[in-house]
């Protein structure tokens, strides 16, 4: 059987990625596989903002569309913690400094951003704010204060290039959008189709693995 890569384009913001969240728990379970996150920065830098009924009023459908494609579903705590609260902070840059600094603590980046994105759509936490990202490391076995710092080396080092190459991957895949994933075997970069997978992460596992074990 190869090795390959799977390299998975989103952003923390992203209902859409939260969607396909179960193909990518899906895709973990693939012995030989790495899954590579790549956060293009959609509410980053100039484009942050607070929660605002725009916002509100904009997400709610795509939503619902989320919901009924993929199954996935977003809480009453969501509603009440963060879409009704025009103080909470839409800055993709911190939660994807966390996933970088997980991954590179301990390879666990992709634990991090499954954790955010449940605080984020299911328990209406702000993933934006230093302290919540800080009380989901400690609760993910991290220490809090190495975490941090970390975490700030990463957002004044290396974060914004992150990005870049994120949004320059995403271009190059030619996809119309994120969640975008490809898999990667011997330098072979095959785009696979998010549609296709929605609300069936066992078939993309299972494609998944047919293409390894060629």
């Amino acid at each position: 059987m190869s090795t390959a890569t799977l390299h998975y384009v989103y952003d923390p913001f992203c209902g859409w990625c939260y969607g396909a969240a179960p193909m990518i728990t899906a895709a973990t379970a693939i012995p030989g596989l790495e899954i590579q996150a790549h956060g293009v920065g959609m509410l980053s830098g100039d484009k942050s903002k607070l929660m605002s009924g725009e916002w509100r009023d904009f997400v709610r459908p795509h939503e619902a569309r989320i919901t009924a494609f993929s199954k996935q579903t977003f809480a009453d705590a969501y509603v009440q913690g963060v879409l009704e609260h025009e103080n909470v902070q839409l800055d993709s840059s911190p939660p994807i400094a966390a996933m970088l600094t997980a991954q590179q603590l301990s390879g666990r980046g992709i634990e991090m951003l499954k954790r955010l994105q449940i605080a984020y759509y299911q328990e209406g936490q702000a993933i934006a704010d230093r302290g919540v990202i800080a009380g989901i490391a400690n609760e993910l076995g991290f220490e809090p204060e190495s975490f941090m710092a970390t975490f700030d080396l990463i957002t004044a080092d290396s974060l914004q290039d992150h990005i870049k190459r994120s949004n320059e991957m995403l271009e190059a895949l030619n996809a119309r959008g994120f969640p975008a994933f490809a898999l990667e075997i011997d330098g072979q970069m095959e785009v696979l189709a998010m549609g296709h997978y929605l609300s069936r992460p066992a078939l993309f596992k299972k494609d998944i693995e047919s293409r390894l074990a060629k």
